[in-house]
């Protein structure tokens, strides 16, 4: 090889590695303390968090023209339905920019959990720019999952049980 190549071989490698090593994702992965967020809902309510402390939280981005989003909203309802005052919190964010407003209003109305207009707060969003997306918090505050793709009834079940099973942390004063 000549000293040329070697030359270019080893600037582009010099370059490149530093990339891998400080590439961070966008968004919370698995096992980071969640960030802070807010989310306002079609009913005009404002959830944050902080306020959520205790339960199991899910995020999920979704998009009407979504078919595997449709499919998978029947199955987190029909979850949280069986799931009530179990400490299990779903909202449901529409990424559409302008959703017809009695269509939003009429399914959220007909959910068991409130359909979000808008979340406010950085680690938060479509993953690889795909719908569905979902966060699961843990009771502690913890992201237990953070992927895309959708979820069917069975592997929200098998991922949420044991959450929802575990105690309510401890305040400390």
């Amino acid at each position: 090889m000549r000293r040329r190549e070697l030359m270019a071989g080893g600037l582009v490698a010099g370059l490149a590695a530093p990339s891998l090593v400080l590439a961070k994702p966008k968004h919370a992965v698995a096992g980071d303390v969640a960030p802070e967020f807010s989310i306002s809902t079609v009913n005009s309510g404002v959830h944050r968090l902080a306020d959520m402390r205790g339960d199991v939280v899910v995020i999920n981005y979704w998009a009407s023209w979504c078919a595997p989003c449709r499919a998978e909203m029947l199955a987190l309802d029909q979850f949280m339905r069986e799931k009530a005052g179990k400490g299990l919190r779903i909202y449901a964010v529409n990424i559409e920019s302008s959703p017809p407003e009695k269509a939003m209003r009429d399914l959220s109305g007909a959910l068991s959990f409130p359909v979000g207009r808008r979340l406010a707060g950085k680690g938060y969003g479509k993953i690889d720019n795909a719908v569905p997306t979902n966060f699961v918090i843990d009771r502690k505050g913890v992201v237990r999952h953070a992927k895309a793709g959708a979820f069917s009834y069975d592997s929200f079940a098998r991922l949420l049980n044991p959450l929802l099973a575990e105690a309510r942390p401890v305040e400390v004063a």
